[in-house]
């Protein structure tokens, strides 16, 4: 709204001719000399010296509404808001009929002070007094959004207090940029430091950005004193506008000015090994000649939105997205959020949420309350972005917000402000229920051999949504110790499956349609079982209609990656077991299950596997996994499961 406000064409009192005028306000020839001068300094683009005139001529009469008027114009060229408001409202209030145009100064810089009543006090007397032509001779109806919006988020305020993080992270210096872990446990942010030890200069070129961490302390969730990040990474140059990895093993950072840069900011990535930052490396693939900064990596680290000045945006700044790999190489061409997100001004600072589909970052663009505000979009069934949504008053202020971040739950921000101090600092607070994301949760482990206990790194883990079938996340286990880090939205049921040439798969189930408790993550370690004959792989992914052999729709993603299993290993013959609990009498429970086996059996023979690799049977309750004495055991009994039969 600043830049809306400042390409607005002012129309300057000098340009109306007052040499030697004649004024009804005033009759003071000492008054009307000094006016004349002022105009002449104006006009010479003295317009301190044309200040102090104005000011003597008013002293000369309080009732010189041209004086009022003119000094009024000339501080508002200075961005002095409130001298300017104070003697613009001098003018209306001596003659309210002498130029309409009064009230719509006095609404915007209001608007720029954050006095969003009085803005609208004023812009609704304008709109009603005011002739079509002189309508035209502003943005109207752009200017009327702006305010009208601020009026009303001023006047409903959102549920906000601010939490400074404490003196582990915030200290006399300014930090700024915060980036969060999934599991929380891991703070990296931007403090702004004397390039000298000790020095005492307060010049802005005597301090340097540098990236730091803090780790939480987990008994009482308070973040510990920060420390410079460990690795080749800090210099005397600028190192911030971070963003972390979910599992907190990736770091992409801002670095500008560099000799090996393509452009006056670039974006540099590294990687945690074995709790030290290698040497950040310029994402060449990724940056362009143009600025790109404030980065923030996608939940499974694959997509990396930024904000870029570079060509064929929409805007000063837009926002992109790029796919990258593992070593973040781009692996796709940068892809612009769209008009629906980026404007014809700046819009930086995307956080994407690891739900990934709700995506925060700041504007002077959209409709807001002053300079930059923070905003937010969800994708909609059509992966489209939806109209931005203004987080609200007092989150956003008439001054400057940005760099938010969301914790994974969706229930807590973090963001950087001056506060009542006189320089940043990191804070807290709880979102608004309105504009949070969907809660995520995650589960992690390692991978690692049933037989031998080594760790197994590069098996591929995928979680796929059961009811979409979409693929929504695929990792490989790290190199060396075998973890993987898989982020998990709720409201869904997922079908998490391991995989790795030589070993049985592995079938996990998460359903987190109805799951509220968000305290405590899944934690797994994974064994994969080398293929050998007589293993059982149980598939947990498989579902029923109750008391029925009728395959349910959520099966089809568990069965499709039987199939490819059974493809990729042509050798292999495999029986299929249907198993219940011992609820009924055992006869029946024996067809039944022999009937889910069949069904199962049916549907692999229908989507391109050779009978003769198969058979099925059915087990009854009589080889139980669980106790059948309760309902999670009984549910754990009734299962479908392969077992292979041969290997040759």
């Amino acid at each position: 709204m600043k830049k809306l406000i400042l390409s607005i064409i002012l129309i300057l009192f000098v340009n109306i001719c007052f040499s030697q005028m004649e004024s009804i306000y005033t009759n003071n020839k000492k008054a009307l000399t000094l006016f004349d001068k002022a105009i002449y300094d104006q006009a010479q683009k003295k317009p301190e010296d044309a200040i102090i005139k104005l000011n003597k001529a008013i002293k000369l009469d309080t009732n010189f509404l041209e004086a009022y008027y003119m000094l009024a114009e000339l501080l508002e060229k200075k961005n002095e808001k409130e001298l300017a408001i104070k003697n613009y409202e001098k003018a209306f209030e001596i003659d309210s009929n002498f130029d309409v145009a009064i009230s719509i100064k006095i609404s915007i810089n209001s608007y720029r002070v954050g006095d969003y009543n009085k803005a609208k006090q004023f812009m609704d007397y304008y709109i009603a007094n005011s002739t079509e032509r002189q309508k035209n001779s502003y943005n109207l109806e752009k200017i009327k959004e702006y305010i009208y919006f601020a009026y009303e988020s001023y006047n409903n305020p959102v549920d906000f207090q601010p939490i400074n993080l404490g003196e582990g992270v915030n200290t006399e210096f300014e930090e700024y940029w915060p980036s969060l872990s999934i599991d929380e446990n891991t703070l990296v942010f931007t403090r702004l430091i004397p390039m000298r030890q000790n020095s005492k200069s307060t010049d802005p070129n005597d301090f340097q950005e540098d990236l730091f961490v803090s780790y939480r302390d987990i008994p009482t969730g308070n973040y510990q004193t920060a420390f410079p990040m460990p690795g080749i990474i800090n210099t005397q140059l600028n190192e911030g506008a971070q963003c972390i990895s979910g599992d907190g093993k990736i770091c992409v950072i801002t670095c500008c000015n560099r000799p090996e840069g393509k452009g006056s900011c670039d974006l540099y990535i590294m990687f945690n090994r074995n709790g030290r930052w290698t040497e950040p490396q310029n994402m060449k693939t990724v940056n362009t000649a143009s600025w790109e900064s404030n980065p923030s990596l996608s939940a499974d680290a694959k997509t990396l939105y930024f904000a870029s000045s570079r060509p064929g945006g929409f805007g000063k700044i837009d926002i992109w997205k790029i796919n990258i790999n593992e070593k973040g190489i781009a692996t796709s061409k940068a892809e612009n959020l769209g008009n629906v997100i980026n404007t014809d001004q700046n819009d930086v600072s995307p956080f994407i949420h690891p739900d990934g589909k709700t995506l925060y970052f700041s504007s002077d663009g959209h409709p807001g309350m002053g300079e930059q505000d923070i905003f937010f979009s969800k994708l909609d069934e059509n992966n489209k972005w939806q109209k931005p949504v203004n987080i609200g008053y007092p989150i956003n202020t008439k001054g400057e917000e940005r760099s938010m971040i969301v914790n994974a739950k969706g229930n807590l921000a973090m963001y950087a402000s001056t506060g009542n101090k006189n320089n940043l600092d990191i804070y807290k607070f709880d979102i608004p229920t309105k504009v949070q994301p969907t809660a995520v949760t995650y589960v992690k482990g390692y991978i690692y051999n049933k037989i031998n206990q080594n760790r197994i790194p590069n098996a591929l883990c995928e979680l796929i949504n059961l009811e979409t079938n979409e693929k929504v996340i695929s990792i490989l286990s790290e190199e060396g110790n075998g973890e993987y880090f898989v982020a998990l939205p709720v409201n869904n049921d997922y079908a998490f499956n391991v995989y790795k040439d030589g070993f049985l798969f592995y079938s996990e189930n998460f359903s987190l349609k109805n799951h509220t408790n968000l305290s405590e993550p899944f934690h797994k370690n994974i064994p994969l079982s080398p293929i050998e004959e007589g293993l059982t792989v149980i598939l947990k992914n498989i579902f029923f209609n109750f008391n029925s052999d009728e395959l349910l729709p959520s099966s089809f993603v568990e069965l499709g990656k039987l199939i490819e299993y059974l493809i990729n290993n042509p050798k292999i013959k495999i029986e299929i077991g249907g198993h219940t609990d011992n609820i009924g009498n055992k006869e029946y429970n024996q067809q039944l299950s022999k009937r889910r086996a069949e069904s199962v059996y049916k549907y692999l023979i229908d989507n391109g596997i050779n009978k003769q690799r198969l058979t099925f049977a059915g087990y009854d309750f009589s080889i139980p996994i669980a106790s059948n004495d309760t309902e999670e055991g009984r549910a754990l009994n009734r299962r479908t499961e392969f077992k292979i039969i041969s290997v040759n």
